[in-house]
């Protein structure tokens, strides 16, 4: 019999919940400087129940000799910006209600 091992791919890069008590709003997500304004668009979206996500499969970036840069904003009107300079496969913003989290594995 063969055996199957499944991993947890690592994350490399997430957006934090909240900051100064204001949850995580939105995500862009840029293909290189985020002074280029190359916003990526979601590769796929699903939906299932109240749950909504939002899939950008971004290996083709880091392939290309760039790297992701990650702009995550809050409902308060601040954002974080997160350079993701590793390869990933992909980023996830999942919705479930009103609560969004975000990551890059």
């Amino acid at each position: 019999m063969i055996g199957i091992v499944l991993m947890a791919a690592a994350v490399v890069a997430a957006c934090p919940a909240q900051q100064r008590g204001a949850p995580l709003h939105s995500v862009d997500i840029y293909d290189g400087p985020i002074a280029d304004n190359a916003v990526l668009a979601p590769d796929a979206t699903r939906r299932l129940n109240r749950t909504t996500v939002q899939v950008w499969r971004v290996e083709g970036v880091y392939r290309a000799g760039r790297s992701l840069n990650v702009q995550c904003g809050y409902a308060a009107g601040g954002s974080v910006s997160i350079p993701v300079a590793r390869p990933v496969r992909e980023c996830r913003l999942t919705r479930r209600g009103g609560v969004r989290t975000f990551q890059c594995a």
